[in-house]
């Protein structure tokens, strides 16, 4: 497992050898199956992730109780930072596995700590904002412009294959449909 968090760390610009170990010595890595929560929004959470393998959404309950689902994580991302997560140090979502799914689990003090001694954590930091912020924009454009086919279609994009992974009810919650709107949706595509 060592090798594929190094490996997941350099895809994120942490190339020597003492930072990979760095983070190693500091993360848990943690397998979990599909349908578990990781974090449970209003509730406290003081650690980082990277999810290394698997699939992940995170999700509102709405008034009504049901799940409304606001994002996804494949393998190989980050988890939205914790300060970006988080107000009052609760959580602003739940986050669960949607597949079997490993990750690496690091306490928010322990991660603040690389980031401020040492370069490679620094702009790793950087970098996760700046996707962050771009991803959220771009979700933002999506659902308050496009039509429900174009919603799919961005999706598609960049979420390729997802919708052989996960449920699609799922799916359907994250574009803003109903569920037989997506099955239809996705036939019309498929015609086209």
């Amino acid at each position: 497992m060592a090798d594929t968090v190094d490996h997941l760390l350099q895809s994120f610009g942490i190339s020597s050898s003492t930072s990979k170990q760095l983070f190693r010595e500091q993360a848990t890595i943690i397998e979990l199956p599909k349908n578990v929560d990781i974090f449970i929004e209003g509730k406290k959470n003081y650690s980082e992730y990277l999810m290394i393998s698997g699939v992940a959404h995170r999700y509102n309950n709405s008034d009504k109780g049901d799940s409304v689902t606001t994002g996804f994580y494949l393998s190989h991302s980050v988890i939205t930072p914790h300060f970006a997560r988080t107000s009052e140090g609760k959580s602003l979502f739940s986050l669960q596995t949607l597949t079997d799914a490993v990750l690496a689990e690091i306490p928010v003090e322990k991660l603040d700590e690389l980031r401020t001694t040492n370069k490679e954590f620094r702009d790793f930091g950087q970098r996760v904002v700046e996707r962050e912020l771009s991803t959220a924009v771009l979700v933002e454009v999506a659902l308050r412009s496009f039509s429900a086919k174009e919603r799919l279609i961005a999706m598609r994009k960049q979420y390729p294959n997802l919708e052989n992974l996960i449920p699609h009810h799922v799916i359907a919650s994250y574009l803003g449909i109903t569920h037989v709107s997506f099955s239809r949706l996705r036939s019309e595509l498929s015609r086209e």
